[in-house]
């Protein structure tokens, strides 16, 4: 009786470490949020283009996804001058052409205006839903604290478990 007391006992102390560590490791890689900045849907007419803005104010990276009703679209994005020099004329972004994307940037500046830009060269008037996210990366401090605390707990029941294992084998022997 005693023997499978401690049997069950190592085993449950193996399993509060596994799930103490397991959640600890898991926790030391950084959640990821995403904060919606832009949610519109919009017409483009044949042979024209529509553009959305959004004004950057924190450094970060920003995920973008689109899709268009029917058919493909050529899209592109810009930032800062480079939209003013591409209605100049003075430079040609590249253009990508499909019926949704999802693309992301990096921006180590603030403060300026980020510019998605879609060209139907179409005919028919299409239709496309534009959403763009701050992308957050946070620490996951309740796995942390609760991952560390079960470690603590199974090397705590392990030394209990073995002082008590310890004093079953002088009172037998």
């Amino acid at each position: 009786m005693v023997r499978k007391s401690v049997i069950i006992g190592g085993i449950v102390v193996i399993a509060v470490l596994g799930l103490g560590t397991f959640l600890f490791l898991n926790s030391t890689v950084p959640l990821e949020r995403k904060d919606e900045t832009l949610n519109d849907t919009f017409s483009v007419a044949g042979h024209t283009y529509e553009n959305r803005t959004l004004w950057i104010d924190s450094l970060g990276k920003y995920a973008a996804s689109f899709a268009v009703s029917e058919g493909t679209i050529k899209s592109t994005l810009m930032v800062g001058l480079e939209f003013t020099l591409w209605l100049e004329g003075k430079v040609q972004p590249q253009w990508i052409e499909s019926n949704q994307a999802d693309y992301g940037r990096d921006m180590a500046y603030k403060d300026v205006t980020m510019y998605f830009v879609f060209w139907n060269n179409g005919n028919v008037t299409k239709q496309v839903h534009l959403q763009v996210s701050k992308v957050c990366e946070e620490t996951n401090y309740v796995g942390l604290l609760g991952g560390g605390a079960l470690i603590l707990t199974g090397i705590t029941m392990g030394v209990i478990l073995a002082h008590v294992q310890k004093n079953l084998w002088k009172i037998r022997g």
